[in-house]
């Protein structure tokens, strides 16, 4: 099998991509129980936020004439191994902090995400809290992303299923 491009072998830049992917698929298939991996009182701390926010799922986002700020809450390492095209990485650890860096009217349309929905839960939570009246959850995080068949991007500007 040829693995050159132009003369230059684009085996083992292919294998770091797929290595740097394979994160996202094992979590996509592990489904929305995220639990296992996170405290009982985060949990419940992220079921209670959920009461008091909107989540949607990628199919009712789809229906959307235009498209939200989307916002990755995930930490940076997360996020340049894929993430939803047009997003913008602000960690949770610091959205509170920079949010009007990206959104400085309280009317902007938000859709926040994470992993598998929790600290998306909170995220939405906490942007309400602080006065922005018009924030989601992604349901699921992108991991209900990718089982619904989104694309995501990384910083080599590739889409992987």
């Amino acid at each position: 099998m040829n693995t050159s491009l132009i003369g230059i072998d684009v085996t083992a830049p292919f294998l770091k991509l797929f290595y740097d992917l394979s994160e996202l698929f094992v979590w996509r298939n592990r489904g929305e129980d995220m639990s296992v991996h996170h405290s009982d009182a985060f949990v419940q701390l992220a079921n209670n936020a959920r009461k008091r926010i909107r989540e949607i799922t990628p199919a009712e986002l789809a229906k959307f004439k235009q498209l939200p700020l989307i916002v990755d809450v995930r930490e940076k390492d997360e996020f340049i191994k894929g993430y939803i095209e047009g997003a913008k990485n602000v960690s949770r650890g610091v959205l509170e902090q920079n949010v009007s860096q990206i959104a400085p009217d309280l009317a902007t349309p938000i859709l926040v995400y994470c992993s598998g929905g929790n600290r998306g839960a909170l995220a939405a939570d906490s942007l309400q809290n602080m006065g922005y009246h018009n924030v989601f959850s992604l349901k699921g995080g992108l991991s209900g992303w990718l089982e619904a068949g989104g694309l995501v991007e990384t910083q080599r500007n590739c889409n992987v299923r």
